[in-house]
């Protein structure tokens, strides 16, 4: 590959007890999905090799299906709308590969059907940040990554009000077959 080409992977993933925030209500759902992100395949031989302290990524199409008593159904996927900064795997110790912290970051479209009917969500101000800051192997195998922040969630068609906020989204990137 010459050092223009990028190399696409992608990874399943499980958000178990998600939590969330509609009108001043937590509920809770669990979630399946996938994220296909594009990288430059060099960049990440030199990072391995200890020469790099630092891959980027962009997120191709990250699609998540959940569902939650009283919530019901909700998906997330991403926006494709807005890009966001590159998502990041950076040494901690430079010249060590690992471990290191991982961020998958990017903009997202949300649909909670049953307590939002007609509603698409998006989310406001900044983009969504996945973090595990234990990585120790690419791509991750059964690791965790948490929100660094909560997701609070506007209208698409009428922003400026919070209308729903995801506070935990713990998933499980690669798990185990089962």
């Amino acid at each position: 590959m010459s050092q223009t080409e990028t190399a696409l992977l992608a990874c399943p993933h499980q958000e178990a007890a998600a939590q969330l925030i509609v009108a001043g209500r937590q509920y809770v759902a669990d979630f399946t999905g996938h994220t296909a992100f594009s990288f430059d395949p060099n960049r990440l031989a030199q990072y391995l090799k200890g020469d790099a302290n630092q891959v980027e990524m962009r997120i191709q199409e990250d699609v998540n299906n959940g569902v939650g008593a009283v919530i019901g159904a909700i998906s997330w996927i991403m926006d494709p709308g807005r890009v966001p900064p590159p998502s990041t795997l950076t040494a901690i110790s430079p010249g060590t590969p690992f471990p290191a912290v991982e961020e998958f970051v990017l903009n997202i479209i949300v649909e909670i059907p049953a307590l939002l009917p007609g509603v698409r969500l998006r989310n406001k101000d900044r983009p969504a940040i996945l973090r595990n800051a234990n990585v120790t192997d690419f791509p991750p195998q059964n690791d965790m990554y948490q929100l660094a922040e909560p997701i609070q969630l506007e209208d698409v068609n009428n922003p400026g009000q919070v209308l729903a906020t995801i506070r935990n989204f713990p998933g499980t990137w690669n798990p185990p077959a089962a």
